[in-house]
């Protein structure tokens, strides 16, 4: 066994025995019940069976209260100690039965004081008082003005609160300190409301100033300080649990908060400095997007919301949203009724689940930013991926499921939901005057729900827009204007290509099916669909035919459609050539059945297909040749026709649809008349593909009907072709094409380049069409014939702008083709790279072809993109109820906990000691009526925090010196002053001790806002430490946050203060503190070899005062003794390092980290 292990076992059966040994000494020396047996009772038993509840009607809060028992009887029988009831249940072996039901069984220990208790007779005394009923405990009154005491006429008459505290201090017969020393005074208020010491300059002119008020208005000027915001900001983000993003920072995946939090930082800055009432920013926090909608900065401010998001557990978002808020502006704790009702306080179960269904419809949203580029939609969490670092835009919470249901769920598992209760109402403890909570929907204006209307953000997207014309013209300017005349090489090509066409023709290999041209649908990169409504039919009689003819060129799967739905992609008749397989779906069958086969080895590839319609049996009767071998493969099958009619519809048409990995040819498309087939004049519609209607290498898309799918893939193609039947024609037109470009490639480049420019002048008009339509829609109706017209020309300006941008990209590709071929032969990734480029600009083809369908699309007339995502158009009110009841007069804690918090940063101890629990678990507080009254004025006030600033730093209170001096009284009847007979000196926050070592030495960046700096750079760059990152993981602090108790964003209503060794380790050997030394003297550089005064200067700036006459001898030998140890003493080289080492020495004084 190991010594340490050895030790563990040595102390807890000690402790064991200590307990057991501890309890019969009780026992031998006679029970006490004050001492013994009460706080057992109230530790355990009180939450059920005392003032806030009564289980079975007991209450085991005094002992007359035991003795007379419950619905059960008394609890006690001391004639039968182990009969009593109350013996029986706590040693109960039924967990079920066994009492406290919660939490780990009384100890056999306390089990033997009981008995004890009992045997001895159950006494108490006779004066023992009932805990006092819950609804009058003192936070949950509402605070009033009490009378101001009576006082004599020392001190600060105009200042109450040295009313209330004199009057405390002479009922216990304590004196008060004597205010502090001027200089003393100006650096604690300095440093207590901007954070940083006064300058030399500052520190002069304030001795200087013997006017009455030259105090005050340095008060004043310090609140009105912007560094004021800073310093008050980071007092406020604690108590809020500022942090930045984290879940795994070190990965850059975003699980916690949210990556643009930094601009809730900055709005709390800028509310304390522009002087928003603390009322106002909680509303904003907690419901800014719903009461001041129209306000469009406010909404950053809930971030506070967004604070406590992760992304793995909604849940966990809920329970730390309510804990938090409750914590934060109630001063309670909401989470110990998470599980159960509260213990102490009256917050039932269903409180609990009442205060989440406040938050529980939002979610959050990520908005463009003006002058930045638009950050897409916020990014939720998805299985196994990472959520990426989003620095562009605000994020900010909306209602985004107004009935979301908050379920109540047992035993703080949300597995172990009731759903048979059905969703919780919001709502608040009853105890707090619920009445004037009142939850109504709010309609939002249309800038709310629908950023891309504000004015700001079109400007934005208009400066871009007209940025991207710009460098398109300088481009274009760049590009030269060449001579378009044929090279040899061209028309050497186009003359091979010419002789291609005649050879092929003579014999008998024309490269289409029949005429000059066909429809090649390529599907090998992607499904490829085109459709035609056939428009021109007037009716659809029995024997109506359909006939086409179709090559075969690679065979996965291809078939021809009778459209059912265009848009749901539902199918009425349809004939499909499947690898070998030629399926077709029989009549009253809705699963394509193979009917034949077809053998493409033995030159089966073209096919005659004829479709005879029978609309009054609902069937097509088909037909299909195969042409090389002269067989009739299928003759007159029935087929479904599934009452297919595309007369007066545009869902219903026929569609030639290539599968992934196919390519076709289909030609000579006929659609006959029932009578006198081979007469020509009853043919009713012929689709040939020929010029010069159809365009060699041009899409069909918009001529005669034809359109493109929107079931199509990206990569599928759909072009006229005149070479795509005859693989030497291809060759030859391919050869061709790449001379071309060669030939072409200098008015290549610059056709590209006028084309991008008139595709980006396209982009603009488009947008500025759209920003106008919006607009006439939304922020200033017109008549409805005006708006459908800016929106007809918004969407034609919309779709013409993406032909061109297609148009651009096709040529761009086409420039890219160029390179590729260009490169040598020898080049190994040459092949690659053109395959490459084939694929890419067959894409691009397609693209064309779909946004030229688009364009001719009329459907789509009135359709266009609009400016932004759009968010619901109500939000439930339900925070916006909660946020102005948390904030209402009739709210009794609000007010309370701020002031609470307010005063505790500036005297170092707070009026109530736990500052997040005002319950009856909290501790009372040290000048209740002081606290009302604070309450009250700060409330009357409008919730202005700069008026309670002034208010307690002018106090005589504050003033005073923080030393005891000849005290000793006081210390001994007030050893934690918590009565103020003097002031309390502090420790410098990590952030203070950071910022003023670099501003003693004029190093400090006063930057305000923007995103967080990393701590590891902390030491390098010069920004105020509030600046740097603040989150609860590896590198969530900076080193000299690390030591010097920086805030834990986790929990940090109080900061706590550490001394350690390492502190001042850090101050003697941090870099920081060498580099600041060095500035210093340089800044010091004025007193030249004036040693005494070089020490003054230095004991200005570093500390805030002139040094004693000791402390100017000591610093005078310090500085000499440093020389001393130079090769040339007198060098400029060693008065420098010595006066250094001095520098570094008073950075490291107690009085420089310690405020007095």
């Amino acid at each position: 066994m190991t010594t340490s292990r050895f030790l563990a076992i040595t102390i807890l059966a000690g402790t064991v025995i200590l307990a057991i040994d501890s309890s019969r000494i009780a026992i031998a020396e006679g029970v006490d019940y004050e001492r013994d047996i009460k706080p057992m009772l109230q530790a355990r038993c009180y939450a059920c069976h005392g003032a806030l509840k009564q289980e079975a009607s007991l209450r085991l809060d005094t002992g007359g209260s035991i003795r007379l028992g419950g619905d059960g009887g008394a609890a006690v029988k001391v004639a039968m100690p182990d009969q009593s009831l109350l013996l029986e249940r706590v040693l109960a072996s039924d967990a079920s039965e066994r009492m406290p039901p919660e939490g780990e069984p009384l100890s056999s220990a306390q089990i033997e004081l009981l008995r004890a208790w009992i045997v001895d007779g159950a006494k108490s005394p006779e004066s023992e008082k009932a805990e006092t009923d819950p609804r009058e405990h003192w936070a949950f009154q509402s605070p009033q003005r009490h009378a101001m005491p009576v006082r004599d006429d020392r001190g600060n008459r105009s200042n109450r609160i040295d009313a209330f505290l004199v009057a405390e201090l002479e009922r216990h017969g304590l004196t008060p300190r004597p205010a502090a020393a001027k200089q003393v005074l100006l650096r604690r208020v300095y440093l207590d409301l901007i954070g940083l010491p006064p300058t030399p300059d500052e520190l002069q002119a304030f001795l200087g100033d013997d006017s009455p008020d030259a105090y005050d208005k340095v008060v004043d000027r310090l609140l009105g300080d912007d560094r004021h915001g800073e310093r008050w900001g980071r007092h406020w983000m604690d108590i809020w649990r500022y942090s930045d993003w984290y879940g795994r920072r070190d990965a850059g995946d975003v699980r916690n908060s949210a990556s643009q939090l930094f601009r809730w930082r900055d709005w709390i800055v800028r509310s304390l400095n522009d002087g928003k009432g603390y009322d106002r920013m909680l509303q904003e926090m907690l419901a800014a997007d719903e009461i001041v909608p129209d306000d469009y900065d406010a909404g950053v401010a809930t971030g506070y919301l967004i604070r406590n998001y992760y992304s793995l557990n909604p849940n966990d978002w809920m329970r730390n949203t309510v804990e938090h808020t409750g914590k934060a502006f109630l001063g309670l704790t909401f989470n110990c009724a998470h599980c159960h009702d509260h213990k102490y306080d009256p917050i039932e179960h269903d409180d609990y689940f009442r205060m989440r269904a406040f938050f529980e419809p939002i979610f959050i949203r990520q908005d463009r930013v003006a002058g930045e580029a638009d950050p897409g939609a916020f990014q939720e969490y998805k299985y196994g991926g990472a959520g990426s670092v989003q620095r562009l835009g605000a994020v900010r919470v909306y209602d985004r499921q107004p009935d979301a249901p908050t379920w109540f769920y047992t035993g703080g598992d949300e597995r172990n939901r009731v759903t048979e209760r059905g969703t919780i109402a919001p709502g608040v403890p009853a105890i707090l005057h619920p009445d004037g909570l009142k939850i109504e929907p709010v309609p939002l204006p249309p800038l709310a729900w629908y950023p891309g209307l504000r004015a700001d953000v079109q400007t934005t997207m208009l400066a871009a827009a007209q940025d991207d014309v710009a460098k398109c013209e300088a481009v274009l300017a760049s590009t030269p204007i060449v001579d378009d005349s044929p090279t040899d090489e061209l028309k050497q090509a186009e003359a091979a290509y010419a002789t291609a066409i005649e050879r092929a023709e003579a014999a008998g290999q024309p490269a289409a099916i029949a005429g000059e041209q066909s429809l090649l649908i390529d599907a090998a990169q992607g499904r490829a669909i085109v459709q035609n409504g056939l428009k021109s039919l007037a009716a659809i009689d029995d024997g109506l035919t359909i006939s086409f003819e179709l090559v075969i060129v690679r065979d996965a799967h291809f078939n021809f459609q009778l459209v059912k739905d265009n848009q749901k992609g539902l199918t009425a008749g349809y004939v499909g050539w499947d690898q070998g397989r030629i399926l077709t779906y029989k009549t009253g069958e809705d699963v394509p059945m193979e009917i034949a086969r077809y053998d493409i080895a033995a030159g089966q590839s073209r096919f005659q297909v004829s479709l005879a319609l029978h609309p009054t049996s609902d069937e097509a009767l088909l037909t299909i040749h195969s042409v090389a071998d002269s067989v009739l493969i299928v003759d007159r099958v029935s087929t479904k026709l599934g009452g297919w009619t595309p007369l007066g519809n545009d869902i219903q048409t026929i569609a030639l649809d290539a599968r992934p990995g196919s390519v076709v040819m289909v030609d000579n498309i006929d659609v006959t008349a029932p009578m006198l087939a081979s007469d020509p004049a009853s043919r009713l519609i012929t689709l040939d593909f020929e010029p010069p209607t159809y365009t060699d290498g041009a899409t069909a898309a918009g001529i005669e009907g034809w359109s493109r799918s929107t079931f199509c893939e990206s990569g599928g193609l759909v072009v006229v072709s005149r070479t795509a039947g005859n693989q030497q024609l291809r060759d030859a037109a391919e050869h061709l094409q790449m001379v071309r470009r060669k030939s072409n490639a200098p008015l290549l480049r610059r056709q590209a380049a006028e084309t991008r420019l008139a595709a980006a002048q396209a982009d603009l008009a488009s947008l500025q069409s759209r920003i106008a339509a919006e607009r006439a829609k939304y922020i200033d109706p017109r008549p409805a014939e005006e708006l459908a017209n800016l929106m007809r020309i918004a969407s034609t300006a919309e779709r013409q702008a993406k032909r061109l941008r297609c148009e651009s990209d096709l040529l761009a590709q086409e420039v890219a083709m160029l390179e590729a071929e260009a490169k040598p032969i020898d080049d190994a990734n040459r092949g690659k790279e053109i395959e490459a480029a084939k694929k890419t600009l067959q894409s691009a083809r397609a693209a064309v072809e779909v946004a030229q369908a688009a364009l001719d699309d009329q459907a789509l007339a009135e359709t266009y993109a609009p400016l932004s995502v759009q968010f619901p158009r109500e939000s439930t009110g339900r925070r916006r109820a909660l946020a102005l009841w948390v904030t209402s007069r009739d709210n009794p804690l609000a007010a309370r906990v701020a002031v609470n918090h307010i005063w505790a940063r500036h005297f170092r101890s707070p009026l109530v000691a736990s500052v997040y629990d005002f319950g009856r678990n909290g501790t009372k507080p040290t000048h209740p009526e002081l606290l009302d009254w604070l309450a009250v004025e700060f409330m009357e006030s409008g919730w202005d925090m700069k008026h309670l600033h002034r208010l307690i730093v002018t106090s005589d209170a504050y003033r005073r010196v923080s030393s005891v001096g000849d005290a000793g009284e006081s210390v001994t009847a007030d050893p934690e002053n918590r009565l103020l007979w003097r002031m309390n000196s502090w420790r410098m926050e990590s952030e203070v001790v950071r910022d003023s070592l670099l501003y003693v030495a004029g190093r400090l960046d006063l930057t305000q806002g923007g995103i967080e700096l990393e701590n590891k750079d902390a030491l390098t760059t010069h920004r105020r430490t509030l600046y740097y990152s603040s989150y609860p993981e590896a590198g969530g602090k900076s080193a000299i946050g690390e030591l010097f108790d920086a805030p834990d964003p986790l929990d940090c209503y109080r900061r706590s203060s550490s001394i350690v060794p390492q502190q001042a380790l850090a101050l003697t050997n941090s870099e920081l503190v060498h580099q600041s030394s060095v500035a210093i003297v340089n800044a010091l550089q004025a007193e030249g070899d004036n040693t005494q005064r070089f020490i003054d200067s230095s004991f200005v700036r570093i500390l805030g005062r002139a040094p004693s006459e000791d402390e100017r001898r000591i610093c005078s030998e310090i500085v000499d003794q440093q020389q001393q140890l130079a090769a040339d003493p007198q060098s400029a080289a060693a008065i420098t390092q010595a006066r250094e080492s001095l520098a570094r020495i008073l950075l490291n004084h107690n009085d420089f980290v310690t405020v007095r």
